[in-house]
């Protein structure tokens, strides 16, 4: 059974017209065109992967930016969910927000956003990490150091913050 080119065409409209959005600074519009595509118009094409990538990363920058949203909301946690539940909501996300892979314009600082998230509610006692601001400024500042490229064997979405290593019987 195939999708009709249409559905596809309109789909990828409806993307870039939400990344044209965000990239106005209006990302609210782009969210509620991503909601609109995700729910409004469900299965519409072969391409629901990459859309509900796209709507994740719009989501959580939503998150961030509107006051009324905690650290947990932005995880998509209860605050008293367990350790190993929360890990494993953050790691979901990190796969699907991994800059490499989902190639949105809320990709990037939706992926720091999680990881600087993440720090200030589960990382070291001793990090002196205590707002996501602080960790997000030490993230950005990591950005502007020169980085190797993927040939020379570094994998940036690997290097993710793993403060449980020992446990990882999931």
């Amino acid at each position: 059974m195939s999708v009709p080119v249409s559905a596809m065409v309109f789909s990828e409209n409806n993307v870039r017209v939400a990344e044209e959005q965000y990239r106005r600074g209006n990302p609210k519009g782009a969210l509620e065109v991503l909601h609109a595509l995700t729910f409004v118009f469900p299965n519409t094409s072969t391409n629901h992967r990459k859309i509900s990538q796209v709507h994740l990363a719009h989501q959580i920058h939503w998150r961030f930016i509107n006051t009324s949203f905690t650290l947990h909301d932005i995880l998509g946690i209860s605050p008293s969910c367990s350790y190993q539940t929360a890990r494993r909501q953050y790691m979901n996300i990190v796969a699907k927000l991994c800059p490499e892979k989902n190639k949105s314009v809320a990709a990037k600082l939706a992926f720091k956003i999680i990881n600087a998230t993440w720090m200030v509610l589960y990382g070291p006692e001793g990090s002196g990490v205590h707002n996501i601001e602080q960790e997000l400024g030490v993230m950005f500042q990591e950005d502007e150091l020169p980085h190797q490229s993927v040939r020379e064997g570094k994998r940036p979405c690997v290097g993710i913050i793993d403060t449980d290593s020992d446990s990882d019987s999931d």
